[in-house]
């Protein structure tokens, strides 16, 4: 079963690791291990309604792990506010609410049964990207730090992104009025963009369409 809450995001880009640290001290100690990711997003309809729908690939120590992803449409004015479902799809999928989102029923044995299924309901993949990821957690501030690296949607350079989780829309408010304090006392307000990395990926895969 899928688990649902309210991401809150910013995100902004710098050269490097190292000016992140400047900017935001923190964040170096909060960051774990390097893991390189693949994502394909699925349903230009649905994309283009303002919802999302991915499938996810992380690479770990034990083999390649997928995960199914959807999220609402932005509800958001300073950070993104998007409702989120999340379930891990590697040996399949059962009672997924998810999919149910989707109209697609039935109980699936693999994670490839899952994409046959979402694409035989038109949901197929139209752009997929991978990159390197660093995810942390800074527990002062109860706060969700990454950095991200992925040519197609930052070059050369670095995505950092804050995120704050919710459970209800008045909880994201909140967030969303908790990351603005953050930005504003280190200073990287005027750095931020409201264009979520599927967003950046679109501009770059459809250039003509942007």
């Amino acid at each position: 079963m899928a688990s649902s809450a309210y991401e809150v995001e910013i995100r902004f880009r710098v050269d490097n690791e190292e000016a992140a640290y400047v900017l935001l001290p923190f964040l170096a100690e909060s960051l774990r291990a390097p893991t390189t990711w693949s994502t394909d997003i699925l349903g230009r309809q649905l994309y283009a309604a303002g919802e999302l729908l991915r499938i996810g690939r992380v690479s770990t120590p034990d083999g390649v792990r997928l995960f199914l992803g959807a999220k609402g449409p932005d509800l958001g004015r300073f950070a993104n506010i998007r409702q989120e479902w999340g379930e891990e799809i590697t040996n399949g999928a059962t009672d997924s609410a998810i999919l149910a989102r989707m109209d697609v029923a039935g109980d699936f044995a693999s994670g490839q049964a899952v994409e046959d299924a979402l694409a035989a309901a038109g949901h197929q993949p139209f752009m997929s990207f991978s990159g390197v990821d660093r995810l942390g957690f800074y527990a002062p501030l109860d706060l969700h730090t990454k950095i991200s690296r992925c040519p197609k949607i930052v070059g050369d350079g670095v995505l950092v992104e804050l995120e704050l989780a919710a459970d209800s829309v008045a909880a994201a408010q909140a967030a969303e009025a908790k990351l603005r304090a953050i930005a504003q006392e280190y200073g990287v307000t005027e750095r931020l963009f409201r264009e979520e990395p599927p967003t950046l990926l679109f501009r770059h895969t459809f250039p003509a369409e942007a």
